[in-house]
């Protein structure tokens, strides 16, 4: 009998967790939705480098941060909140035997990826695959899918939150020259995603060398990013560029995937807070495309590969990436998407998009 409750409490733990993840995750995208229909104010960077720079936003308050982030204009994502307020969450809850304040903070991070993206899936393997490259704790599962499913049926049916539906997409036929053209695609995406993260490294590492400190240095990320988002090619990067997602399944535009890197990369290396998800969705979809223009593959299937690859492959996720494909665009490329994110996740190097990832013992990691 005391089994029986101990597993009743828990079961409830985890279900109030889901629910308040899920009602983040709905607040968090209402702000964002309000956000982007009263469009970017650019010339309010300088004033929001300067109090991130002044008053640093605990964890948190990581929500109302972001929004600023977008409401100036910075070009940054939006898991990043979802599955931070859901691990802090989860953290609050005391362990128990059955359930570890580990299980409850990969459960948190599982409903706030679900319920972010309304990928259940995804969710769940993000949290269980992202801690150590190539280790996942099985364990865990029924707990982060529970958690995943119900933040996702909240965020859906208590909210009313409205997710974009994206074309299902469906392989054409196998041959050696389609599998040769989809690994140098990978290849190409690897190439991205190693210039991404050490591009921004760079910008990181440059500005911190300045010899400018406290809040003047605010003020000058925020002019800086200002003077750089003002050039007129880098218009279609400001914010979070949801409008753009369904894009490259239409047509071709590569040339977006390199200002939108940039503005990224700069907005994050100059401490503006968000996420790097759909940036990165951005990039990948827009990049593939052109790849595929240029190769002769189907524009709508390089462009769903880009979508989850380069993300995948930056957060050394292939599982959740497979996933999110799968509920994204149907199981149709499923393989491609493993395929596509493995050679990313290996060729972009060892580190990721997550500074404190650790790459497990038995599995062969890049030199670089």
């Amino acid at each position: 009998m005391a089994r029986i409750k101990a597993f009743l409490l828990n079961l409830g733990l985890l279900v109030a967790l889901s629910f308040a993840t899920g009602s983040l995750s709905s607040l968090f995208l209402a702000g964002l939705d309000w956000i982007q229909h009263h469009g970017s104010y650019l010339y309010a960077l300088p004033i929001l480098g300067l109090v991130f720079q002044s008053f640093p936003f605990p964890a948190y308050l990581i929500i109302p941060a972001t929004w600023l982030s977008h409401l100036a204009g910075a070009s940054v994502g939006r898991e990043g909140v979802a599955v931070a307020m859901g691990r802090i969450l989860g953290e609050k809850i005391p362990e128990s035997p059955d359930f570890s304040k580990d299980l409850f903070s990969k459960a948190g991070m599982a409903a706030g990826f679900a319920s972010i993206f309304g990928t259940p899936l995804a969710g769940a393997f993000f949290a269980l695959e992202v801690g150590v490259v190539g280790k996942i704790n099985f364990r865990h599962l029924p707990a982060c899918l529970l958690a995943a499913l119900f933040a996702n049926y909240v965020s859906l049916h208590v909210y009313g939150t409205k997710h974009l539906s994206f074309p299902a997409i469906f392989l054409p036929s196998f041959s050696g020259e389609f599998y040769a053209k989809l690994a140098l695609m990978g290849l190409f995406l690897a190439l991205i995603a190693f210039l991404y993260k050490r591009s921004e490294s760079f910008i990181i590492s440059a500005f911190d060398k300045l010899p400018v400190q406290g809040p003047l240095k605010g003020i000058l990320a925020g002019l800086i990013l200002f003077g750089v988002l003002s050039i007129p090619v880098f218009h279609e990067s400001t914010g979070l560029g949801s409008e753009f997602l369904l894009r490259p399944f239409e047509e071709v535009a590569p040339d977006f995937a390199l200002w939108k890197l940039l503005a990224t990369n700069l907005s994050l290396g100059l401490g503006f807070k968000g996420g790097e998800a759909t940036p990165l969705f951005l990039i990948g979809s827009h990049a593939a495309s052109g790849f595929a223009s240029w190769f002769g593959l189907p524009i709508g299937l390089a462009a769903a590969i880009g979508f989850v690859s380069l993300y995948g492959g930056l957060a050394k996720t292939p599982l959740a990436a497979t996933f999110l494909g799968m509920e994204l665009f149907g199981s149709s490329a499923w393989f491609c998407y493993l395929f596509i994110t493995l050679i990313v996740l290996f060729g972009s190097g060892k580190k990721g998009i997550f500074s404190n990832q650790t790459w497990a013992d038995y599995l062969p990691k890049p030199f670089y």
